[in-house]
């Protein structure tokens, strides 16, 4: 029993003053001097770890640092750029690092409206352009690569509200954007290529071979839209001027290609897609189409839109003109950030079907997509409609968001949830692109100034999370056809001239076909207006006629009936004049008897015969 209390003594439980977490409860065996037996490798744990880290950092750097230029590496991710608005004071907020490709935020004031925004982040970029850099670097870094390379890309351009999104795609009238050194560099590319009439045409995600019907159809199609654009011919030529001064671009030559260029332009507007180059009504003004939502469909994996207006271009010039007709239709108002401010998401999609001799056709698919700005509705104060598309824009962007977060972290579970590309318009368009079936590179352009610095700090963390995207192998989109007997090379034959003079007779006797049926069925519908202008005022005349000849005829049997009742009336009142005499007779005798005996006695009189004597 001494034994037994000679043991520890297990330790009261109270509530009121906890147990020192370093004690043992259970008493296990423990040696009484404490030993560190680690230190004879820690110095080796310490090296491994470092060297760990390190070649993790140089991994990532090496993603980061890729070079732009050398297409011969396959890129594991999309390519995520960083531009900073030219400021004239920029905050201290924002910082590089020694190797320009790490952004280093932290707060210098009191005002962010938490404690983590206050704290240093760093975010890296595949590259980082500051206010110094202009727009022939940024295509030659971020676009130029990509189309050489001649496989599906987006480019996306996402941002705060007035940081230089459309202006990054666009340009203005005398700095050329991302999109016209695009077209230049695509049509210089197959200059010696290019087809003169759409043989061919992607229809609900397939290529599809056109009959010749189809063909002066769609030629048709874009002499329309054509004539509905802007003359920029001008402004064209400077622009072309500009970018042959800053690039050199290189033409293939590959006689057995053929090359067709289609392109089309879509708005995303309060979750609503609407095609920025249909035709508008021949009666109607341009300014006044109804606009009508299209619907996005699949087919065999294919993203397509129902309905959407593809336009054959045979030129850079053709193709910037529906961009500009496009711009015109696309939705813009004015906010307290930005005073012409996009209030939708652009899609502008170029379409490169190529065919070979060999019968095999490739499909090249560019798409430049100008993300509305991400803003704050406390601080910009919309109300209304612009609220509602405040909302519609961030409800939207926020899809993106999750749909970028889900395919970063699919790489890392073995169970992928399921990417909710469903949830907004936007990713169903650009689900191939967030799937990896396609090339991806986003331009994050950030206005690096303090009172933006939450709005900023969203757009960078949105950024970090594409970074963190793994892409597959990018897939080729060929398909197997039989299409070469309709496809002789007119150049090889020398009469491209020729050929050329009489479709484009062919395609203006068709527009004279067209108007002359439109005249023909204008004519009708005026002589139908005017015919029925005549029987209207025949019958107003005619009820105009009957109307007086019945108010004459009602008129004189007024009249006779006056005169009978006249009459009527006449005869009546004789009548009973008689009687009242009649009876004034009668109350006169009453009166006086005596003159009624001298009445009688002259009556009398009057009764006996008168006698009348002969004196003979």
């Amino acid at each position: 029993m001494s034994d037994l209390n000679e043991g520890p003594m297990r330790e009261k439980r109270s509530f009121i003053m906890a147990r020192d977490p370093s004690v043992d409860r259970r008493f296990r065996p423990r040696p009484h001097k404490q030993l560190r037996l680690f230190d004879d490798i820690h110095e080796s744990t310490e090296s491994t770890d470092g060297s760990d880290t390190e070649s993790e950092y140089a991994s990532n750097a090496g993603d980061d640092a890729t070079s732009v230029d050398d297409s011969s590496e396959v890129d594991t991710g999309p390519q995520v750029f960083l531009r900073l608005r030219p400021v004239s004071v920029a905050s201290t907020g924002y910082s590089l690092s020694d190797d320009g490709k790490c952004l280093i935020t932290s707060a210098k004031n009191e005002n962010s409206s938490n404690n983590v925004n206050r704290m240093e982040k760093h975010f890296g970029f595949t590259s980082i352009f500051d206010g110094s850099v202009g727009q022939r670097d940024i295509y030659d870094i971020c676009v130029g690569p990509r189309i050489l390379e001649e496989e599906c890309v987006t480019i996306m351009t996402y941002g705060t509200s007035g940081s230089g999104k459309t202006y990054t795609l666009l340009g203005d009238q005398v700095r050329a954007g991302v999109i016209p050194r695009g077209l230049e560099h695509i049509f210089t590319i197959y200059l010696g290529n290019l087809y003169s009439t759409p043989k061919l045409k992607l229809i609900n995600g397939c290529i599809v071979f056109l009959q010749d019907d189809a063909t002066l159809r769609e030629m048709q199609i874009s002499m329309k839209l054509l004539n509905l654009c802007p003359d920029i011919n001008a402004q064209h030529e400077r622009l072309r001027q500009e970018i042959k001064s800053d690039h050199t671009f290189e033409t293939k030559t590959e006689p057995d290609l053929s090359v067709m260029i289609w392109v089309s332009f879509v708005e995303i507007y309060n979750e609503l897609v609407y095609d920025l180059l249909s035709i508008p009504p021949r009666q109607d003004n341009l300014g006044a189409v109804q606009r009508k939502p299209l619907k996005i469909a699949c087919n065999k994996g294919q993203v397509f839109i129902k309905g959407l207006t593809t336009v054959f271009v045979k030129s850079s010039e053709e193709a910037l003109r529906l961009l500009r007709l496009g711009q015109q239709r696309s939705t813009y108002a004015s906010t307290s950030v930005n005073s012409n401010s996009s209030r939708s998401h652009c899609v502008f999609t170029v379409d490169v079907l190529k065919y070979s001799r060999s019968g095999m056709t490739t499909q090249c698919s560019y798409k430049f997509c100008d993300l509305a700005g991400s803003e704050r509705v406390n601080n910009t104060g919309t109300i209304g409609l612009r609220l509602k598309e405040a909302k519609n824009i961030n409800t939207s962007l926020m899809t993106l968001g999750r749909c970028l977060d889900a395919a970063s972290t699919s790489r890392k579970k073995s169970s992928t949830d399921v990417i909710p590309f469903r949830d907004s318009k936007l990713t169903m368009l650009l689900q191939a692109a967030l799937l990896g079936k396609e090339r991806l590179a986003m331009i994050v352009t950030v206005t690096p100034l303090e009172k933006y610095y939450e709005e900023n700090l969203n757009v960078l963390n949105f950024a970090s999370i594409a970074k963190n995207i793994v892409f597959k192998e990018p897939m080729i989109k060929q398909h197997s056809t039989r299409y070469s007997g309709f496809f002789d090379n007119p150049k090889a034959d020398g009469q491209y001239d020729y050929i050329k003079a009489l479709e484009e007779d062919n395609i203006s006797l068709r527009e004279e076909i067209d108007r002359l049926k439109f005249d023909h069925v204008l004519k009708m519908q005026l002589l139908e207006e005017r015919l029925r202008k005549e029987l209207t005022d025949t019958f107003q005349e005619m009820l105009r006629v009957n109307k007086k000849q019945w108010e004459e005829q009602s008129e004189k049997q007024k009249l006779m009936a006056e005169r009978e009742f006249e009459f009527k009336l006449d005869s009546q009142k004789r009548h009973y004049e008689e009687q009242i005499e009649d009876l004034k007779d009668e109350v006169d005798y009453l009166k006086n008897p005596a003159s009624e005996t001298s009445i009688e006695s002259i009556d009398e009189m009057e009764d006996d015969p008168i006698e009348i004597h002969d004196d003979e």
